[in-house]
């Protein structure tokens, strides 16, 4: 499972690294924020997420921490979403 959440975060950093940055328009910026803070809402989910099965010793599902994560996603495709329109 480390391995997993380590190969998952590095593709969310290259993510934000290589994404475009705002074009100067009000729409694209506040879509640029939007899209940096569902990036960093992801990453700190899977930290807290690896640390809870780390520390888990078959003992705790850590479905909340999972919920958490899988709730990020959810904004991270919204941010996306709304990227991708404001920011052509």
């Amino acid at each position: 499972m480390n391995a997993w959440a380590d190969a998952a975060l590095v593709i969310l950093v290259q993510l934000a690294l290589i994404s475009p940055h705002a074009s100067g328009t009000g729409d694209c910026g506040t879509a640029s924020d939007a899209y940096q803070a569902a990036v960093t809402k992801v990453v700190n989910a899977l930290r807290t997420y690896e640390q809870c099965i780390q520390a888990s010793h078959g003992k705790d599902k850590c479905s909340a921490e999972m919920q958490q994560l899988d709730d990020a996603h959810d904004d991270f495709e919204d941010a996306v979403g709304e990227f991708k329109q404001a920011c052509p």
